[in-house]
């Protein structure tokens, strides 16, 4: 084989050659013999007490882990007797407050239909949005309904909220009925527990094998990697409440482990550690005795070191090369100093970190044009030119006399505004699983359902209407700073759609836009037209309202005729979610984004614009 050819690719030195004189030396001067028997001795001394260890740490862990959970309990439950004796509301109001500042790590505490109290310090503490805690109880309902039935057990919540939280579910008994109790609550106070900072990993698993307490956060949100499921399947594959044993994942690392089931809550507590750790002070005695057995062959020891640096000095630069990658670091100022294997592969590393660079910096500036998601399937190739029929919900919006605002702005304010708009909604649009279409001015056209659903229509709808009330909010938050002829109120409108649209890449092959087209998106459009004459900032179709009609306050408009179509549409103005706080009429939503209320709706022929709609009389 002829040996690579150019300038850094050439082999001069073999690093076999060196590699070879380096072993020749070392095991001829070394004392083989008493090295083995030592290193086998201290061998099995070390891993007789890691599993010691190991089975101690984990039972401890466990103990400790149920006192916490019970004591939560049991409070949780004392609180809730507390409430039902109250004989008045500021009673309640004080038991509640006063359970909350004793413990503060407790986030929530609900009984459907009894209960249903939050720990607003916790939520404002923390920098976490109450509204995601009813999404986390929504989405997990058909679990936590076991715990009528009798069954206490955990959850993880921690991917919900970015932040490590569980949540105990358990049965609740009141008046001979049955329900359900359910406490969420931070788990900064366990996490302490397993973050020993030593060699041993320990943490605790729900018997759903969910990851309730983990030292890596990454895990808690992620949950167990792929190459440990073997090692979950051998722990709930036996009735045994303690386990002991050494597993060898697909890697082929050894660990020795040791786990212990708890009934209370139901949770396994698990602890592992690297068996080349235990045995690491094993090679730490066995590499004092080579230095003892060659001591007095000095001169090798030397011919040893000067080849063993020629080797170390680059591997240590192609290490701290390899964290700054890994930390995202790109700019590797590398150069190779040597003509061997080590020379050629640094050669090959500068040229990698100069590809991740330049891949790092496309995939940088292409994120902005576009949705992260949209972004990273088409640079996988998943998006083709082309569409597929698909039912999506479909959302404008668009500010209210802005060109009116913007007369009396210069192009510099006007940029700036829009932009400090733009990112408060399109963090709701994010926040709640939707895909920023386009930007049309200072219009926003989005959509759920495409490329990205939830699982279903209904949920889609959901998202989209749980984003427009998210706008509402921060809309609010946003006119508080301002009211002033340079710094005008702003007031926006809403329209959302479901059904049927063609989504897909959209244009030529050297240009191409993913979006959606078709009639309901054209319907949303005009939609969204009809807030301003109707005197609102929330509309929805008949098809969306359908959806979600158990689920949220509307107010049904006069029905339209839009264009193109024969059948008249009814449309509903979005005023909350059921049993949320807020707005709970149309008039409490006009009052508070400072909507006037309409004298009269318009006729078809009174609008001073293209002629999109009809609007008939209301039945």
């Amino acid at each position: 084989m002829s040996e690579p050819k150019g300038n850094g690719n050439r082999v001069k030195y073999p690093l076999v050659i060196k590699l070879i004189v380096i072993i020749t030396l070392i095991v001829i001067f070394s004392t083989g013999l008493i090295t083995i028997l030592s290193s086998y001795f201290f061998m099995q001394d070390s891993a007789s007490r890691a599993e010691e260890n190991n089975l101690t740490l984990v039972q401890v862990f466990a103990a400790r882990m149920e006192a916490e959970l019970r004591e939560l309990h049991s409070n949780t439950l004392l609180l809730l007797d507390s409430l039902r004796v109250s004989e008045s509301d500021v009673a309640y109001r004080f038991s509640e407050q006063n359970f909350f500042e004793r413990n503060t790590n407790i986030a929530y505490i609900g009984v459907p239909g009894i209960v249903d109290s939050y720990n607003e310090k916790f939520f404002l503490a923390n920098e976490i949005d109450k509204n995601l805690a009813k999404i986390f109880l929504q989405s997990r309902e058909e679990e936590m309904s076991l715990a009528n039935s009798g069954e206490l057990f955990v959850l993880n919540a921690t991917p919900y909220f970015d932040f490590p939280m569980i949540c105990l579910v358990g049965p609740y008994e009141e008046a001979g009925n049955k329900n359900r109790l359910m406490v969420l609550f931070s788990t900064e106070k366990l996490q302490s527990i397993v973050e020993t900072g030593s060699a041993f990993v320990t943490y605790a698993l729900s018997y759903s094998k969910e990851v309730i307490v983990h030292p890596d956060f990454e895990i808690l949100k992620a949950g167990i990697p792929e190459k440990s499921k073997l090692l979950l399947t051998r722990i709930f594959s036996t009735e045994q409440e303690s386990l002991q044993f050494v597993f060898k994942d697909e890697e082929g690392i050894e660990f020795f482990v040791a786990s212990q089931k708890i009934s209370f809550a139901n949770f396994v507590a698990v602890s592992r550690v690297p068996v080349r750790l235990v045995y690491q002070a094993v090679y730490e005695i066995a590499t004092r005795n080579i230095i003892l057995a060659t001591i007095v062959l000095l001169t090798s020891i030397l011919g040893v070191w000067f080849f063993s640096m020629s080797i170390s000095r680059p591997v240590r630069s192609l290490v701290e090369a390899t964290k700054k990658i890994e930390a995202g670091d790109y700019s590797i100022n590398l150069r190779p100093k040597t003509k061997d294997e080590i020379g050629l592969l640094t050669h090959s590393f500068v040229n990698m970190a100069e590809g991740l660079l330049e891949k790092e910096r496309l995939k940088e500036t292409f994120g902005k044009f576009v949705n992260k998601e949209v972004a990273k399937r088409a640079a996988s190739g998943e998006l083709k030119l082309g569409g597929e029929r698909r039912v999506a919900t479909i959302f404008f919006s668009d500010i209210r006399s802005f060109t009116a605002i913007s007369e009396n702005m210069s192009p510099e304010d006007v940029v700036e505004f829009l932009n400090a708009y733009m990112t408060r909604m399109v963090d709701c649009i994010e926040v709640t699983y939707g895909v920023v279409d386009k930007f049309i001015g200072d219009a926003i056209m989005a959509v759920w359902g495409c490329p990205i659903t939830q699982g279903s229509p209904m949920r889609d709808a959901d998202f989209a209407i749980r984003a427009s009330l998210m706008m509402r909010r921060s809309l609010l938050d946003f006119n508080k700073d301002r009211g002033t002829p340079d710094k005008p109120i702003l007031r926006i409108g809403c329209g959302i759609n479901t059904g049927y649209v063609l989504a897909g890449q959209i244009g030529s092959a050297k240009r191409m836009e993913y979006t959606v087209i078709g009639d309901s998106v054209n319907t949303a459009s005009r939609i969204e037209a009809l807030n301003k004459p109707f005197g609102t900032d929330i509309l929805i179709s008949e098809n969306t309202y359908k959806l979600l009609k158990d689920r949220i306050i509307v107010e049904p408009m006069q029905p339209i005729k839009v264009k193109g179509k024969v059948a008249p549409l009814q449309i509903y103005a979005v005023i909350n979610y059921k049993n949320a706080e807020g707005p709970q009429t149309l008039d409490e939503v006009r009052q508070l984004v400072g909507i006037p209320v309409p004298k009269s709706i318009p006729k078809t022929d009174e609008l001073k614009e293209e002629v999109k709609y009809e609007i008939l009389e209301k039945k």
